[in-house]
């Protein structure tokens, strides 16, 4: 499988196929926000007893522990229970102290980080502000091949300035920071074990040097990858109570399926939607818990400028034509919901009600092919060709397909599927020329911190990380630069949303379902999160045995 990751998520390439279920001028409103959220937990009970070992699942094998390029699920999954950062997403979204107890501003472009004493590598070694201000440059330098340079591209200079204090002076205010700090680019690796290791470091052969609960293990090429508890953590209010987590990739969904039925593989968050959750859930050996995501499935507009999909009239119709419903029960088993916009509830982690009155004005994903087929002739367009990218080796790219097909032939467009491997998808992402033969290609997106305007601005803003389409409207790209700069959270809210009424007007990306975390856990264990919160913070800390 392939995944191309970016600085504001990743294009996820799932599993799965779809079945035309029909539709009608009219189909179900999604419920409204609050509704969606009812039935989701963002933790399940903290683990009572301890347990040896453990096998976790990911959908491929891991091939980076190193944070500045770790970007897909496999990689961050991992990296996160052993590594922390200078900031700790909490299972509900907020921002908490982590390495650092605060960031302050003593000028707009200025930013002091004041960090936590006491803090001590697995070595034993303490974490120092050189330390710190070496992984942060580890970011900002463009030879280290990083991922997460766009992300950081506000900061002129990094500068321990004290035995507890980082400096950061800043080309124009960002205020974006703390929630940066709190993932990848803000985790803290040991300096001289870093400059030892080289480029080695995050392999196989160089290993890794962090401050987490768990510490590296054994790794073997193209093997299980093992964590084991560090107990020497420098946090002694927190004990794992599993002694040991082998990751294995399993990519194949029938493989999978059987591992977990069977109580090979003991847990896993199923980052690709599993078709066969049904069969998994009525197994009686696991327990699937559902919680909330940052996720977003949408489509992706390959270039605003050109084909019939330039049009916004036609980008309309066709939202209006998909059967979100249908794809759901089909490919989710119930687990995702209509989206209404691309920043689903599970990123508005600050000023809620401002963020859930917007949304909630926004229109109801709901079919309406009537209304669809008279925007499809007033722009001209009825029976031009569009074309779709997607892979007919990857199962849930074949659902989206011919999703899409089906709505677009319902409102009488002339549809075509471009077929590509499924290592050449990714090549939509990264190459303008592969997307120079298709009109749009899907993505699985979402910010890495609770926030829309974090993925907003990665495809509004021209040159940003997700700007694939060439999407100009420059009213919502300076108010997400804007929104980068200003101080008050209330007004970071209020121009989020007004980008966020734009774009759903303009729809560079078309969003068509919000998916759920998804956490399948074998029945004896408990204590895992159940959110997104598992890709940036030590998310099996509480894991354990129930009783």
């Amino acid at each position: 499988m392939t995944i191309a990751a970016t600085t504001a998520g990743l294009m996820l390439i799932t599993t799965g196929c779809y079945r035309d279920t029909g539709g009608g001028t009219t189909g179900t409103a999604a419920p409204d926000a609050a509704q969606q959220r009812q039935d989701l937990v963002t933790t399940t009970p903290p683990g009572k007893g301890e347990v040896d070992r453990i096998t976790w699942a990911l959908y491929r094998g891991t091939t980076s522990i190193d944070p500045i390029t770790a970007g897909d699920y496999p990689e961050i999954t991992v990296t996160s229970l052993m590594c922390e950062a200078l900031f700790r997403q909490s299972p509900d979204g907020t921002v908490e102290p982590g390495l650092a107890t605060k960031i302050d501003y003593p000028d707009p472009k200025t930013a002091v980080l004041t960090l936590r004493e006491g803090v001590t590598f697995w070595d034993g070694s303490p974490m120092t502000s050189e330390d710190v201000a070496f992984s942060i440059e580890r970011n900002i330098d463009p030879k280290q091949g990083g991922y997460w340079g766009p992300v950081v591209g506000r900061i002129a200079s990094v500068k321990a300035t004290g035995p507890l204090e980082v400096t950061l002076k800043l080309k124009e205010p960002d205020y974006w920071l703390r929630n940066v700090f709190s993932y990848m680019p803000g985790i803290v690796v040991n300096k001289r074990y870093v400059q030892a290791k080289g480029k080695d470091y995050g392999t196989v052969k160089g290993g890794a040097m962090c401050t987490g609960s768990y510490k590296f293990g054994q790794w073997r090429t193209g093997d299980v990858l093992s964590v084991v508890r560090n107990d020497a953590y420098w946090n002694s209010s927190v004990k794992p109570l599993v002694k040991q987590i082998d990751f294995k990739g399993i990519p194949d969904e029938a493989t999978l399926t059987a591992a977990l039925v069977t109580g090979e593989v003991d847990g896993g968050y199923m980052e690709l939607p599993l078709s066969t959750l049904d069969q998994v859930r009525a197994s009686g050996t696991v327990n699937i818990h559902r919680g909330p995501s940052f996720l977003i499935d949408a489509m992706i507009i390959a270039d605003m400028g050109r084909g019939v999909l330039s049009d916004a009239r036609v980008r309309r119709a066709l939202s209006m034509a998909i059967d979100r419903e249908g794809y759901i029960r089909t490919l989710y088993k119930g687990t995702a919901q209509p989206a209404r916009a691309l920043g689903t509830p599970a990123t508005w982690g600050y000023e809620r009600e401002t963020f859930q009155r917007a949304y909630e004005a926004l229109p109801e994903p709901k079919v309406d092919l009537e209304a669809a087929r008279k925007l499809v002739q007033e722009a001209g367009a009825t029976g031009k060709t569009v074309r779709f990218g997607f892979s007919n080796e990857l199962n849930k790219l074949v659902t989206e397909a011919n999703l899409v097909r089906s709505a677009a032939e319902k409102i009488g467009l002339k549809p075509e599927l471009k077929a590509v491997s499924a290592d050449a998808y990714s090549g939509f992402f990264l190459d303008p020329k592969a997307r120079a033969d298709v009109d749009a290609f899907f993505t699985t997106n979402y910010p890495n911190w609770a926030d829309p305007a974090a993925l907003y601005a990665s495809l509004s803003v021209p040159g940003g990380p997700q700007d694939y389409g060439s999407y100009r409207n420059k009213k919502t790209a300076d108010l997400l630069e804007k929104v980068r700069g200003t101080e008050d959270p209330a007004k970071r809210a209020e121009m989020t949303v007004e980008a966020q009424t734009l774009l759903a007007e303009d729809l560079p990306w078309i969003p068509v379902v919000a998916p759920d975390t998804v956490l399948v856990l074998n029945k004896k264990l408990t204590g895992a999160t159940v959110s997104s919160h598992h890709l940036y913070a030590p998310w099996a800390d509480q894991l354990g045995a129930v009783g």
